[in-house]
């Protein structure tokens, strides 16, 4: 009973640990931008939103290269936000009124 039970443990921690690796990659991200080193954050958070295209993570990556006064990165990147969830638009839509 208790080679069932570790083995179930070891199971499951096998299979949500990619999701916490992803989850603090991401946190990660965010706290290097905010320390400074925002080559690092946008090099960290494109790599994410390659394998998991996070509308919030694509946001974040279009207002860096916003500030980095990369408009047409920032563009790309806002757009793709916007199209997948229209709560990142700059316009109302009759879902968010």
């Amino acid at each position: 009973m208790r080679v069932l039970v570790l083995v179930l443990t070891i199971a499951v921690l096998s299979i949500l640990s990619p999701a916490f690796a992803e989850e603090s990659g991401v946190k990660r991200a965010y706290d290097l931008y905010y320390r400074g080193d925002k080559e690092a954050a946008i090099t960290m958070m494109e790599e994410y939103v390659r394998d998991n295209p996070d509308p919030g993570a694509l946001y974040f990556l279009g207002y860096a290269y916003y500030e980095k006064k990369d408009m047409e990165k920032a563009r790309e990147y806002f757009t793709k936000s916007y199209s997948m969830k229209d709560f990142y638009s700059p316009m109302p839509t009759e879902k968010s009124q």
